[in-house]
């Protein structure tokens, strides 16, 4: 009974303060002796358990870097010339251009045309360049028709300009490159 009237008076003497520290230190000492030795021992379990599962794992043997080159570059190669278009075609693709900015509300006044060949590649390349204005969610509405109409299609730059922070319409300068080859399979 003794014991707890001193406790008692020592708190009184000393205040709240102290003894919240005091309450606290206790308890930092508590983690550290009993809590945190908890915690490095299930860590040790934990990756004990991973180097068991990382051992079960058999990873297959890796193949020789110049053929999976060559694979790779075989299978990349099959999968673009899949998507070439036939070079007859460049009416037809440039006519699918103007419908997918007519569906997304946009007029295309002028266009600049060029075409290019690669002989290395072994296929031909139709550049299209349009000045567009309107809405940015419309030129975006037409990018994406273009490209999803066109697996040939690639957009090779895209610039935009406001006239202001609040103008409702913008102006982007596209450039559309279509893929081409000479004849269809």
């Amino acid at each position: 009974m003794r014991a707890r009237l001193r406790a008692e008076l020592l708190l009184r003497r000393l205040g709240w303060p102290p003894a919240a520290g005091l309450a606290l230190a206790c308890a930092g000492l508590a983690m550290l002796f009993v809590w945190l030795p908890a915690q490095e021992r299930r860590l040790a379990r934990m990756e004990a358990e991973y180097r068991r599962v990382l051992a079960q794992i058999s990873l297959p043997a890796a193949p020789s870097p110049a053929r999976e080159s060559a694979t790779l570059q075989a299978e990349r190669q099959a999968a673009f010339n899949a998507t070439l278009a036939p070079r007859a075609k460049v009416p037809d693709l440039v006519k699918t251009v103007f419908a997918e900015a007519q569906k997304a509300g946009l007029s295309l006044a002028q266009a600049e045309y060029r075409l290019g060949e690669d002989k290395a590649g072994g296929y031909a390349s139709y550049q299209m360049v349009l000045p567009v204005k309107g809405p940015y969610l419309k030129l975006r509405e037409f990018i994406e028709g273009v490209l999803a109409e066109i697996p040939a299609a690639a957009l090779e730059e895209i610039s935009f300009k406001r006239d202001s922070i609040g103008a409702p319409a913008a102006e982007a300068r596209l450039r559309f490159v279509f893929y081409l080859r000479e004849a269809a399979p």
